[in-house]
């Protein structure tokens, strides 16, 4: 009955090493068309139709905030920089030639969206290459995507999977770093989500066109509302902004209770692999 144990696991254990191997062999592919496909939904899903983007003066900020997330979401799954940087820039050329005003309703509006475009597609691409460090490096992208994103999807999802990942390198001896590392992802998602609303809220307060003067003080107009936001309504928004997806928490929890279920199932399999190996006469 031991031996016929064995012999399954030892089966299954080869079997997982082909699947790995698979994996390893088609990822780059696959990551670059989930790239593609993900680009737009990241950034702007909900706001125009589909690869179309906000592309007016009174939308700057979300305009900047969503190529940045839509840039770091295609800089997560892409590992190689010129591949990443191609869908970006091709992308981001797409949506401005299907969106872009024939005009300028404010001074310098189309130079103004184009460098907030460019900004943000460049913050996107440094931001999300720092996923490639690991389960922490990724969660920190994913935490940052859900902060930034204006778009309309579910925002605690991505948030929930971020508080989970640490999980996957967490161990009895690294408790304390392993909670520590939730922590830090739950400040870091909480501010790029202050810093994303505070941002809004000064866009928002941008005169009307007849009114809007040079572009200095269209800039001077929109940093003085988002820092007064920042300064003065840090607080009640952070706490606004727990209160709407704290029922994803729970979701994080689960996920984080099967992600270590998993992998002390899994070290198990190695180990009694292991040990068979080493039992084996002539071993």
């Amino acid at each position: 009955m031991g031996t016929t144990l064995n012999r399954a696991e030892a089966r299954a254990a080869t079997e997982q090493g082909r699947l790995r191997g698979v994996a390893r062999r088609y990822w780059p592919e696959l990551a670059l068309l989930l790239g593609i496909l993900l680009w737009w939904p990241a950034g702007f899903w909900g706001l125009q139709s589909w690869l179309q983007l906000p592309l007016q003066a009174r939308d700057g900020a979300v305009v900047l905030l969503g190529a940045t997330a839509a840039a770091a979401s295609v800089s997560l799954l892409v590992r190689a920089p010129w591949p990443r940087f191609a869908v970006v820039v091709v992308l981001s050329g797409l949506g401005w030639l299907l969106s872009a005003p024939g005009s300028d309703r404010y001074p310098d509006e189309r130079e103004v969206l184009a460098i907030l475009l460019g900004l943000g597609a460049f913050l996107g691409i440094a931001l999300g290459a720092r996923g490639h460090k690991g389960p922490i490096g990724a969660a920190t992208v994913l935490a940052l995507v859900a902060g930034l994103s204006p778009a309309t999807w579910p925002h605690g999802a991505p948030l929930a999977v971020a508080l989970a990942l640490p999980f996957a390198v967490a161990s009895w001896q690294r408790v304390a770093p392993t909670l520590l590392g939730v922590a830090r992802l739950l400040v870091v998602w909480l501010a790029s989500a202050l810093v994303a609303q505070s941002l809004r809220h000064g866009w928002d307060h941008l005169p009307p066109a007849t009114q809007a003067g040079s572009m200095g003080h269209q800039l001077s107009v929109v940093t003085s509302a988002t820092w007064d936001f920042l300064r003065t309504q840090w607080w009640a928004s952070s706490q606004t902004t727990l209160s709407q997806v704290a029922g994803w928490f729970w979701v994080a929890a689960v996920l984080a209770l099967l992600i270590a279920a998993t992998r002390a199932v899994t070290s198990g399999v190695r180990r009694r692999s292991r040990d068979d190996s080493s039992s084996r006469p002539g071993s």
